[in-house]
């Protein structure tokens, strides 16, 4: 029996379309930045024309924000999945692999770079910064569902509003990325682990 592949619908199409180029312009804007990016050349990476382009995105502007944004929703279910199993190894278990995960992305260059460049290109541009603001937002409150979904599991209280706390821990995590490595320093998955075993304790601790 022969079985012939289904067509794509139209949506589905465009959607291949937005990845693809999502996945060249990652690499293109960690490689040489949003500046140095052709949209031909980046078009050209993808495979598509410079029309496919414009049916998907309105600027290289919005295709860096989609970038970080992709960024960001696939690390953070990445560590829900990781706090989703930590019930049984309890919050000793839990902080270590948030730590040890939030280091492996401090330590990623193009990650790195990525983030260097979203924020060089909202200084440079007050428009973009606008509308990069409303993308770290949406970032904070994404890590906000993380660290509640955490403190809910192991029976936690912080020590200030969680999307406080979430909004300290992306700046340790962004600190952290933009440094590098420090000679004598402590590693960074012990200075996230010392971050999140100070703004959270055990409510048994706390009484």
């Amino acid at each position: 029996m022969t079985y012939t592949a289904r067509r794509l619908t139209r949506r589905e199409q465009q959607e291949q379309t937005r990845v693809r180029l999502i996945d060249a312009a990652n690499r293109m804007f960690a490689e040489g930045g949003i500046i140095a990016a052709s949209l031909r050349n980046l078009c050209a990476r993808a495979g598509f024309s410079q029309g496919a382009f414009y049916s998907n995105f309105t600027s290289k502007d919005e295709l860096l924000l989609s970038v970080i944004e992709r960024h960001i929703q696939q690390e953070v279910s990445l560590m829900q999945e990781l706090v989703s199993k930590s019930d049984s190894e309890g919050i000793d278990g839990a902080l270590d692999r948030l730590a040890c995960r939030l280091s492996e992305l401090a330590r990623d260059p193009q990650w790195s770079l990525l983030s260097v460049e979203l924020q060089l290109h909202s200084r440079r541009d007050p428009s973009f910064a606008e509308r990069s603001e409303k993308v770290k937002m949406a970032s904070l409150r994404e890590f906000s569902i993380l660290l509640e979904n955490l403190i809910n599991r192991h029976n936690l209280t912080p020590v200030m509003p969680v999307f406080d706390l979430a909004r300290g821990l992306y700046a340790l995590w962004s600190g952290l990325a933009l440094q590098g490595s420090i000679k004598e320093a402590l590693p960074r998955d012990q200075v996230f682990l010392s971050f999140l075993r100070n703004m959270i304790v055990t409510r048994e601790s706390s009484g």
